[in-house]
């Protein structure tokens, strides 16, 4: 059946563009022979009347009966009709009737005669009321010295032309009909010459969809269809290749993933599991064997970890978190990366998960700030021992000699680092390890101004530093966490103010804006060279002294430490802009209510 419709198909085609074009060329040949044919008529018609007038002008004058006689004798015998027609209308002679029953021409319904009679040559067409038969007219008429004596018509039936047009079309259609056969007989043979190599090609290609990739099309030659074969051989060979390719990267990726430590789960766009490794169901304590095709809240009840899918669906962003989970053999802490990857159809993937068992590490961390938080605490007793000893001393440098005085202030110096880097390892344990719990509270910037001038203004003033703290509108108001807002502020400007010169400038400005704070804090200080701009958020990493001047004005190196994490406590955001010896500026965004 697919043959034979492929057959007629090609055949119906080709027979249909030759009966078009034959059906074209016949139209126009027909119109273009027929208008030759009316216009050689008409042109044979013209001539009768001049070689006839000419005749009779010759014979002019003669009696009736002679110029009747030559009129029969010229045209007796022919359909087409000669008429003589005398100056008043009177017919003088007609070679198909009887002029004496003839009635006078000169009339208005013979407007041929009547132009010729004018000298002018006259036409008409109508049925003739003599014998009743629909003639084409031409007229001419005679002159003698300047005198119109008569007019000579000739008149043709129209039958005779209509047949003359008859014999074309008959003609015509004889052709038409012998190139219809001839059609046939081609349009059968192109139909079969293109059938069977395209028949061929096309059962190659259903073989080659239905994954029979040993099929091959056997055409030879250089052709458009051979070439088309060719690449289907081609197409064929590289397919196999490709998917030979594909499966063996895919065993090998199924063996990465599923001895990967990294939990791994991929979901569609409904929620149902494609993909999940063994790490990851050992983690969550499901059978990995059976998770393929259920819906992930079939397998999993552990409602962070279904809150964190359904937030990537929402808002398409990838998501990071730490989540709690118990198996019912012992307590996990999990890392989870959750992003999305694609929703156009169902069997894709469209949320990818990776989970990382991180609770040794997170065990560790808690064990490291303890041990900061504990050697903190119990440093404080010791330092404040030795505050009050170096305190002391420095209350009797004047009773020692001079070389004991330098080591006095030498003890006071490193002491006062003593003191500042506990107090700042208890403020970045604090804002490390509150889980992300906010004590939340009403305040107004007008107060965080008044707080930064009392705490600062002394210590600028020792510097000559000529600080600026400002609001743009003293009165807002938000809520957030007020002591972590103080941290950050109180870390940018002393470092702002640690590491200006002498007669710079420190400005900090705090805006409210689309239910955002921003803390901005500017120095004309040493500035940080841009290879260090991602270094310096690093514990206890500081600017070389040769960069950032006098050596005892440097720091502890927790400061902006301090400021990052507790930005990211808040959920904000930290953009830096720094040049060396043209100063630094931090702004922090926080989101408010």
């Amino acid at each position: 059946m697919i043959k034979r419709r492929l057959f007629w198909k090609l055949f119906a085609g080709n027979l249909l563009l030759i009966a078009v074009i034959v059906s074209i060329v016949g139209i126009l040949a027909y119109h273009y022979l027929n208008a030759n044919y009316q216009r050689e008529n008409i042109k044979y018609q013209q001539q009768l009347v001049h070689i006839a007038r000419l005749h009779f002008l010759h014979l002019w004058p003669s009696s009736r009966d002679k110029i009747d006689s030559e009129c029969k004798k010229m045209m007796g015998n022919s359909p087409i009709r000669l008429t003589v027609i005398a100056k008043d209308g009177t017919v003088l002679g007609d070679s198909q009737a009887d002029p004496h029953t003839m009635e006078n021409h000169k009339t208005d319904d013979r407007p041929e005669v009547l132009a010729a009679l004018k000298g002018k040559s006259g036409r008409d067409i109508r049925s003739s009321e003599t014998l009743g038969v629909k003639f084409r007219y031409f007229a001419e008429p005679i002159s003698i010295n300047g005198k119109i004596v008569g007019l000579v018509r000739i008149a043709m039936p129209i039958h005779t032309i209509v047949e003359g047009r008859r014999l074309i079309r008959n003609a015509l259609l004889y052709a038409v009909l012998v190139a219809a056969a001839v059609a046939i007989i081609i349009g059968a043979l192109l139909g079969w010459i293109w059938h069977r190599p395209l028949n061929q090609i096309t059962l190659t290609a259903r073989k080659i969809a239905t994954g029979d990739l040993t099929a091959k099309a056997n055409i030879h030659g250089s052709d458009e269809l051979a070439q088309l074969a060719a690449a289907l051989n081609e197409m064929r060979q590289n397919l196999a290749s490709q998917i030979d390719t594909i499966m063996s990267q895919r065993e090998h990726l199924s063996a990465v993933v599923e001895n990967l430590h990294e939990g791994v789960i991929a979901t569609n766009n409904e929620g149902h599991v494609i993909l999940m490794n063994k790490s990851a169901a050992d983690m969550l304590g499901v059978d990995s064997t059976q998770a393929a095709g259920k819906h992930l809240q079939e397998l999993i009840r552990i409602p962070d970890l279904l809150e964190t899918i359904n937030q990537v669906f929402e808002t398409d962003t990838s998501i990071d978190r730490q989540i709690e989970v118990s198996t019912g053999k012992a307590q996990r802490i999990l890392w989870i990366h959750a992003t999305k990857i694609a929703r156009e159809a169902s069997e894709n993937i469209a949320v990818l998960i990776v989970l990382r068992d991180i609770t040794e590490i997170a065990r560790a961390a808690a064990m490291k700030a303890d041990f900061v938080a504990n050697a903190s605490h119990e440093l404080r007793t010791p330092i404040a021992t030795l505050r009050t000893a170096v305190d002391s001393l420095l209350e009797v440098q004047d009773k020692v000699p001079g070389d004991l005085g330098k080591i006095f202030h030498i003890l006071d110096r490193q002491i006062n680092r003593l003191e500042e880097m506990t107090k700042d390892l208890l403020d970045l344990n604090i804002v490390e390890s509150a889980k992300g719990q906010i004590s939340a509270e009403q305040i107004e910037l007008s107060s965080l101004v008044t707080w930064a001038k009392e705490r600062f203004n002394h210590s600028a003033e020792e510097k000559s530093i000529n600080l600026e703290i400002v609001a743009t509108d003293p009165s807002f108001s938000f809520t957030s966490d007020k002591r972590l807002i103080q941290m950050i502020i109180q870390n940018l400007l002393d470092n702002a103010i640690k590491f200006t010169p002498a007669g710079g400038q420190v400005k900090c400005l705090l805006n409210a804006k689309n239910n955002h704070l921003l803390i901005q804090v500017s120095d004309t200080g040493c500035g940080i060279p841009p290879e260090l701009h991602e270094r310096i958020f690093e514990r206890f990493f500081q600017v070389e002294p040769s960069r950032s001047g006098d050596a005892k004005s440097r720091g502890t190196g927790l400061g902006l430490a301090i400021v990052k994490h507790a930005t990211e406590r808040l959920g904000g955001k930290i953009t830096l802009h720094s040049k060396p010896g043209k100063g630094t500026t931090i702004t922090i965004t926080i989101p408010v209510s």
